[in-house]
């Protein structure tokens, strides 16, 4: 019974497929198909998909919110550069890190460059911190994103840290040690397009580098 339909099928197609060929010699052969699946069986467009060519399969990719935010702002990773031959990340601001609640642990994980709206150059340190007792850390934005480039500012990062702060027993929403999420929540949720700080973080220490790139 099923062989008797899909032959059904196939002769209705082709007869569908010489109509067309025959009555509108020009037309495009994406059209073409358009058509044929718009008047096929549902069953039956399953296994035509697969014999076709795949030069046929049209893929359109949807971007996420942090590709079109990419767009606008373009990170560049210079923690490389920044980094001593001992394997240290030394930060352009370290008065600030003081102002900051750290742990045992510490270590800065990544450092950023982008080009804001305006064309002012702006750094982001991404800095981790943890006891040894804890399983999980905290984590810190420290940038000088804003109007004033000598600004910079340390903004406590919920979603990288862990929800437990005491004994840090609990796995942060995000991996802060995954340099793709990094950026991914960076470009989406940390910054606006015009490479500010969204207003929903609050700033938890504030500090004034002259000279601050």
């Amino acid at each position: 019974m099923k062989n008797t339909k899909f032959f059904i099928y196939a002769v209705v197609l082709l007869l569908i497929m010489f109509g067309f060929a025959f009555a509108q010699p020009n037309i495009n052969k994406d059209d073409v198909f358009k058509n044929i699946v718009a008047n096929t069986d549902a069953q039956f467009v399953s296994a035509l998909s697969k014999s076709l060519d795949q030069d046929y399969v049209i893929t359109v990719p949807i971007p996420s919110l942090s590709q079109e935010r990419s767009e606008y702002i373009q990170l560049v990773d210079i923690t490389k550069a920044c980094t001593t031959n001992g394997g240290e990340v030394i930060s352009a601001y370290p008065e600030i890190y003081k102002l900051i609640r750290s742990e045992e642990n510490e270590l800065i994980v990544k450092v950023f460059l982008y080009i804001d709206s305006k064309g002012g150059e702006r750094r982001i340190e991404v800095y981790y911190t943890g006891g040894d007792w804890m399983q999980y850390g905290l984590v810190y934005f420290i940038t000088n994103a804003g109007e004033d480039k000598n600004l910079v500012n340390a903004y406590f990062i919920d979603e990288l840290s862990t929800p437990d702060h005491e004994n840090g027993a609990i796995a942060p929403a995000l991996n802060p040690f995954d340099p793709k999420k990094i950026v991914e929540f960076i470009t989406s949720d940390f910054l606006e397009v015009d490479g500010n700080v969204k207003t929903r973080f609050s700033k938890v220490a504030s500090t004034f580098v002259q000279y601050a790139r």
